[in-house]
């Protein structure tokens, strides 16, 4: 454990040297300090939006599997959550923090982890939408993007992968493979089929599917507004529509568990995508580092929130 955390802060550390190197700080803190603070407040107003949709899509899935919940419950389940995500792996350790409470609700530790599984693929199901229709309706993307229609394809491919998990999970499959006791292979195997088996059960339970999912579209569409929220309080050049595409790309980025809490990978991927615009690689840092501020108030809160659990 602490030889990951030493190699992931390494590579956080190396990440920032190389976007910071040509970089004046004052730069930075200027655009910070002269930011639009009313529309950073109405960002940063926008998680707790974002949090409560996030809860009741949560109430859906555990209603839909005969588990009862208060929703402020789960409200303050995911604030602890955005507490623990600072320190666990990636933008997805905090689901630790929500399948456990998922499993002291049922008493079903499989169920619960599934159902946060579920909610999860929802969520990146969704994400993946956005990015696919946003580079067929932006023309100026095609331009911007190299290889344009690989990435459509990559993106398409893994949408309907999210989907035929879900509605037609292999359950069959992974029950030979989880019994075929070939090792780490066969338990891992075991895991997916214990999950699939669980998401076959809403095979049968379209509306609440439905509803889950109409509430991931609200809930990523509060995303996508967070980040154009900040970009505007910043003056950025860039335009609605684009953001449902760089948002969902920096966030699978910063999900990839190599560095401390994206810390690095987030100014690198808005970097990346917001150069295209024309943004300063200044202002991309900006952007990165109030997006990461907002997150680490989230976390205070949620800490603060944990500290009072039993």
């Amino acid at each position: 454990m602490k030889n990951k955390f030493i190699i992931k802060a390494t590579i956080s550390l190396l990440l920032l040297f190389f976007i910071l190197r040509n970089v004046n700080f004052s730069d930075i803190f200027e655009l910070i300090k002269h930011a639009n603070f009313k529309i950073l407040t109405l960002a940063f107003s926008l998680h707790f939006v974002g949090l409560m949709l996030s809860s009741i899509r949560w109430k859906v899935l555990l209603n839909s599997q005969k588990v009862q919940a208060k929703l402020f419950f789960l409200f303050k389940s995911y604030l602890v959550a955005s507490f623990f995500n600072h320190f666990l792996p990636s933008t997805v350790g905090g689901d630790s923090i929500r399948a456990y409470d998922s499993w002291k609700l049922g008493d079903n530790k499989e169920k619960a982890f599934a159902i946060v599984i579920l909610d999860r693929f929802l969520g990146l199901f969704t994400l993946l939408i956005f990015a696919i229709i946003a580079m067929l309706y932006s023309p100026d993307l095609h331009d911007k993007i190299p290889q344009f229609w690989f990435w459509v394809f990559i993106l398409s491919i893994g949408a309907a992968t999210i989907i035929w998990f879900i509605f037609s999970p292999p359950t069959k499959f992974l029950n030979k493979i989880a019994q075929s006791n070939k090792g780490i292979v066969s338990k891992f195997a075991g895991i997916i089929y214990k999950m699939d088996v669980i998401f076959s059960e809403y095979v049968n339970k379209k509306l609440d599917l439905l509803f889950a999912f109409i509430l991931s579209i609200l809930l990523q569409s509060n995303v996508v507004f967070y980040y154009f929220a900040i970009s505007t309080a910043l003056g950025l050049p860039v335009v609605l529509i684009d953001y449902f595409l760089i948002v969902p790309l920096t966030i699978f980025i910063t999900m990839i568990p190599i560095s401390f809490n994206g810390i690095g990978l987030r100014e690198s991927a808005l970097f990346l995508f917001l150069s295209t615009y024309g943004v300063l690689q200044s202002e991309a840092i900006a952007f990165a580092w109030i997006e990461y501020g907002m997150l680490l108030l989230l976390g205070i809160i949620g800490g603060i929130i944990y500290s009072t659990r039993k």
